[in-house]
């Protein structure tokens, strides 16, 4: 695992010092380097696993399917944004916009790890790659990519109840720390309001609801067959 299970948890902080701190001082340039959890806390739940049964949680393999499509699908976002010609963005941005493009693509490869023996690493969600639109003024595009950040972030926050491993979940909370400080920097060159883009309680409202990876294919599966008995039926009519 990339996480080191020793590292003593950080001093308390207000997760309003933390985000702004993180993004008016420039914390970010570097993103893919892991955020202190620290200031996450609380939100709009409890992190507790009281109650819960082995069986009912989240093993790894299950989290990194559920995840790296969403990780992957940010990566092809901003891809969309920064090829844009003529560009949009100006050099500060699209600096930015390379760096939190590279975490995603980290944190992608990193969950990866997590994923079973010989199992195929999935592949972009299309449908979340397709929310961002490259038009329009820098604004707008960052706007629509602080809107995915947060969106992100707060599927990693909700997620961590759920999961089995408590390394794991820190690893989570690791990557709901950045993605919640992109969403900051992206929302304040958007011309969101501070006061907005840090609550006192880190929402999880945006959250994507999980579905396991095998979930999702049976519903497909089961779908395509139905499609398929309906094809049949008006044939046979």
């Amino acid at each position: 695992m990339p996480i080191d299970q020793s590292t003593p948890p950080a001093a308390g902080t207000s997760r309003r010092t933390f985000l702004v701190r993180s993004a008016l001082g420039g914390a970010l340039a570097a993103a893919g380097v892991a955020a202190p959890t620290a200031g996450l806390l609380p939100f709009g739940g409890p992190i507790s696993f009281a109650g819960a049964q082995d069986d009912d949680l989240i093993i790894d393999a299950d989290y990194a399917g559920f995840a790296i499509p969403l990780e992957l699908a940010a990566v092809q976002a901003y891809e969309k944004v920064l090829a844009t010609t003529p560009a949009v963005l100006d050099d500060d941005a699209t600096a930015y916009a390379r760096a939190f493009q590279s975490h995603h693509q980290s944190v992608a490869t990193t969950l990866a790890t997590l994923l079973a023996e010989g199992a195929d690493t999935p592949s972009a969600d299309e449908d979340v790659a397709a929310q961002i639109s490259a038009t329009g003024d820098a604004a707008a595009i960052a706007g629509s990519l602080a809107s995915l950040e947060d969106s992100l972030a707060a599927t990693h926050l909700a997620v961590i109840p759920q999961l089995r491993d408590a390394i794991t979940a820190k690893l989570a909370a690791q990557i709901a720390g950045i993605e919640s400080q992109q969403a900051t920097v992206l929302g304040l060159a958007a011309g969101t309001a501070l006061e907005a883009l840090t609550p006192a309680e880190a929402p999880t409202e945006a959250a994507i609801e999980y579905a396991a990876p095998a979930e999702a294919d049976a519903t497909d599966e089961a779908t395509t067959t139905e499609a398929g008995a309906d094809t049949t039926t008006t044939e046979a009519n």
